[in-house]
């Protein structure tokens, strides 16, 4: 869908693009195959525009498509990127970045699924980010991001997909897990919530034993159901992306069936 993208050219909004899919522009290469048919007052902007994104592209150039793609539109860079994309989510002591800290996290890949915790190893995220050019997330940009930058101090220069909010262009409202459910995706962690992260976390901490999802653990063992908790909401990513994607690119696909 990257390709047929319009929008991050300075000039050129909504109805533009449509327009230029309508006239069989539905991808960079008919443009620049079709432009001297085409009497629009941006086309020679766009034309440039064109050239440098197909050579950005080429180079996976991820900050050039980050500055110029409306944050609603980054999921159209997903499968371009997927190879250097991560799913990432984390678990905290409470909602503020201000007050509570990041206990665990999860990056998630197509090399790898690596899991950090608050003592053990949380500080190789910031160097593992590196590897990535493009990250998905649930919730990520008001909750996730925020918290590792102000408790790692880290600087986010990738793309973000944040499902959130095209779950909510599609229809879909509530929480992960709320969707998790809607679209039949299984998880081993049944019953175990935010709140009960929280828990889990205190229980490791202070070395007590608390009852969550059926289980009794403590310590060592409230670690473990922590990390695969949190390992699954990040595992679990992929299949909303996946989902995400092909259901807004049918959308797409009512007003450009030649998009790619």
């Amino acid at each position: 869908m990257l390709k047929s993208t319009f929008q991050h050219i300075p000039g050129v909004g909504v109805k533009t693009e449509r327009n230029l899919w309508l006239n069989g522009c539905g991808c960079w290469d008919e443009y620049i195959e079709k432009r001297d048919l085409l009497a629009l007052r941006y086309c020679r902007r766009i034309h440039a525009s064109v050239l440098e994104s197909k050579s950005r592209l080429k180079n996976l150039d991820h900050g050039y498509f980050r500055k110029r793609l409306p944050p609603s539109l980054v999921w159209r860079a997903y499968r371009d990127f997927k190879d250097h994309a991560c799913f990432i989510d984390i678990e905290t002591t409470g909602l503020s970045p201000e007050n509570d800290y990041v206990t665990c996290a999860c990056l998630h890949s197509v090399n790898e699924t690596k899991s950090y915790v608050l003592g053990l190893n949380l500080h190789e995220i910031r160097e593992d980010l590196k590897k990535y050019n493009y990250i998905v997330s649930f919730n990520g940009a008001r909750f996730d991001l925020p918290f590792l930058s102000r408790q790692l101090n880290l600087v986010f220069s990738h793309l973000h997909w944040d499902l959130m909010y095209c779950f909510h262009e599609l229809g879909f409202f509530g929480g992960l897990k709320v969707i998790e459910q809607r679209l039949g995706v299984s998880r081993e962690s049944e019953g175990v919530g935010g709140l009960d992260a929280v828990r889990l976390w205190q229980a490791y901490k202070d070395k007590k034993r608390v009852s969550v999802a059926g289980q009794t653990v403590g310590g060592e063992e409230a670690l473990k159901l922590l990390v695969e908790y949190n390992r699954e909401d990040t595992v679990n990513l992929k299949d909303l992306a996946d989902y995400a994607y092909d259901n807004l690119r049918q959308k797409t696909l009512s007003f450009n069936p030649t998009s790619q």
